[in-house]
């Protein structure tokens, strides 16, 4: 429920009513970018939050927050939009690292991808919800904006039957020679944060769908279809997101993460080279929407996969903030560079850049040793 008002309609929602608004493709990736920023500030506090107050309070923070935001969205004028966008994307950075290391910590390590896998495949029912709750209610009045707000406050009430368990490790800080070595283990993990293959793989994917999602409007406008014709290509694109992450997980588990990034990123490719052949086609497009929302989801998986590779406790926790910092910081940057280009080119480039992306995630796999 969460997931279907913050991430299903926030990362839709604001980009079709500024284009139906005839915003500027800038302000339309701006704004986009707003509510990844956000979500980076609220992956870089959850660590704190989570160990201040529990993962249940700092799911219910995020979700208060992000509900106040999208209530006051419609009162406000477009070009202050940023800030709500911004705290909608806050409030899921925290829900996000909270609830999933929550989950994690609780799944056996022997079928962690296939768990992982079903947990996106119903995160990824927000990208169906979410762009059918606008075909639905239209964004012409504010109703969808209330609906993400009511959808975020339903989350609220399962969390108090959940079981608990608390998110710092016992044997950690007890002593000063225990608080070195979790000092010189942050710094170890820092180090992975940066480097690590996981971070890389999640953080392309989110490039990659994070530009489509604010752009992919724009594109549409252009070759003459209807706002209604975006929501649902959007549909199709969190439907392939849904289907796919079992799979992909299962993959994960029976080979290897690079074997399965590989599968993905040339699906990809072949999703964005049937657009920029045949891109002015609602089923060229259709197909694209698909075989990216698969990839780009089942990316994330994967680095999440690799996040809980090993250890257990406060390390998945950090491991699975670090992944989704670099996933947060490269979605943002993504629709904002894309806005850009538009501006400046033409919106079929939109299509080239994504290309461009997934021939360096290709790059970077075929580089990596076997074995990860």
């Amino acid at each position: 429920m969460s997931q279907i008002g913050q991430f299903g309609l926030g990362t839709t929602l604001l980009p079709i009513v500024l284009e139906a608004r005839h915003a500027t493709p800038e302000l339309i990736g701006l704004t986009s970018a707003a509510f990844w920023f956000g979500m980076l500030g609220g992956l870089l506090a959850a660590g704190q939050l989570t160990r201040s107050l529990g993962y249940r309070n700092t799911v219910i923070l995020g979700l208060v927050v992000s509900a106040i935001s999208f209530v006051l969205i419609p009162t406000l004028e477009i070009q202050w939009w940023l800030l709500p966008s911004a705290l909608v994307g806050f409030g899921l950075g925290l829900r996000w690292i909270a609830n999933e290391t929550w989950l994690y910590r609780l799944s056996p390590e022997h079928a962690r991808g296939r768990i992982i896998g079903i947990h996106e495949t119903l995160i990824a029912i927000a990208s169906v919800a979410g762009p059918m709750i606008i075909v639905a209610l239209g964004v012409s009045k504010p109703s969808a904006f209330w609906v993400a707000a009511a959808a975020c406050m339903t989350a609220i009430p399962p969390l108090f039957i959940a079981s608990t368990i608390t998110a710092v490790d016992e044997t950690v800080a007890d002593t000063k020679q225990s608080s070195k070595h979790s000092i010189k283990k942050t710094l170890r993990l820092n180090l992975m944060f940066w480097l690590g293959l996981g971070g890389l793989i999640a953080g392309l994917g989110g490039w990659i769908e994070g530009s489509l999602l604010a752009l992919l409007p724009v594109y549409v406008g252009d070759i003459g279809l209807s706002s209604k014709d975006t929501a649902w290509l959007l549909t199709v694109l969190g439907i392939g997101a849904m289907v796919c992450q079992y799979p992909i997980g299962w993959l994960s588990d029976h080979k290897e993460v690079i074997y399965t990034a590989k599968l993905c990123a040339t699906f990809g490719m072949i999703a964005v080279i049937v657009v920029l052949v045949g891109g002015h086609n609602l089923s060229a497009l259709a197909i694209m929407a698909f075989l990216v929302g698969g990839m780009s989801g089942g990316l994330l998986t994967l680095g999440m996969v690799w996040a809980t590779l090993q250890g257990t406790g406060s390390e998945i926790t950090d491991r699975v903030r670090q992944v989704s910092i670099i996933y947060t910081t490269l979605s943002a940057l993504g629709p904002m560079c894309a806005g850009f280009i538009v501006s400046h080119t033409s919106s079929a480039s939109l299509f080239w850049q994504q290309l461009v992306v997934i021939l360096v995630l290709i790059t970077v796999l075929l580089i990596q040793p076997r074995g990860n």
